[in-house]
């Protein structure tokens, strides 16, 4: 059984209609649970989705007839349930998928709750109501173009409502984790993810995270260095970059080498 937290940490009014579903993915490495301590204390206009989920806790923080502020948009806020695919900067392949089948089974359930059909217009990603790379690792990992990404979840959330109408009926009818969690050879003996990841603008330098610990790095040389090491390098647009640096809670002298150092970088 996953774990549930159902909270209520935003209310401003009901939704108007419930038009569908809004993927995203957290740009940050944080559970569920540290996700709900987080929000509770932040300004909340600076944006919270309805949910958090990893393949382990699915966090509603806003009930689904609530508005949200994800999508950028008020019009879209007033109409769509928002869902946070967490970890996307810090889990392996392999883990990321499960934590986005766990959301794509919440999805279907909330789909079903409401009625709704299973399709491009109530199956949405988040890049299709602002300029943002988000759902940025679903999008790597499933075409990198917005209609591949839709369809793989129109696909797999259809499949999932063909289970059951709840996520516990999804998971007993498939008598299995969601996908295989199974870590890779190279994993299981310690392999690092690492990624070098820097704002669109440039304006900071590279901040870098290596197995969900975040870092500032102080030279250019640095990031050659684990380029080299098999790093792979991330850029997110500024809004995303500091929701990251946001939700890594760097401390204020990691951020100011950050800043001092962006002018080496860019």
């Amino acid at each position: 059984m996953v774990k549930k937290i159902n909270t209520v940490l935003m209310d401003v009014g009901p939704l108007i209609s419930i038009d569908g579903v809004v993927i995203h993915n957290d740009a940050g490495s944080g559970s569920p649970e540290r996700y709900v301590n987080w929000l509770a204390g932040r300004n909340k206009d600076l944006g919270i989705a309805h949910y958090y989920i990893t393949k382990d806790c699915i966090a509603r923080v806003i009930d689904t007839n609530l508005i949200g502020y994800h999508t950028g948009r008020w019009p879209s806020n007033q109409r769509y349930i928002g869902y946070e695919v967490c970890q996307s900067m810090s889990a392996s392949d392999a883990d990321f998928l499960a934590n986005e089948d766990m959301t794509l089974m919440q999805a279907a359930e909330d789909l079903l709750f409401y009625g709704l059909p299973i399709n491009g217009n109530t199956v949405r990603l988040h890049h299709e109501f602002v300029s943002t790379s988000c759902p940025h690792r679903s999008m790597a990992l499933h075409g990198n173009s917005t209609e591949s990404v839709k369809q793989y979840f129109i696909d797999r959330i259809k499949y999932f409502a063909s289970l059951g109408t709840t996520v516990d009926e999804m998971l007993a009818k498939q008598g299995q984790q969601p996908v295989d969690v199974a870590k890779t050879q190279q994993e299981e003996e310690g392999e690092e993810i690492m990624l070098m990841v820097r704002s669109k603008s440039g304006k900071q330098g590279y901040v870098g995270l290596v197995n969900g610990s975040a870092f500032g790095i102080g030279y250019i040389e640095t990031v050659s260095t684990f380029m080299k090491a098999g790093a792979k390098e991330v850029t997110l647009p500024d809004d995303d970059f500091n929701r990251l640096i946001e939700s890594q809670k760097i401390d204020e002298k990691t951020l100011v080498s950050i800043n001092e150092i962006s002018k080496k970088i860019s």
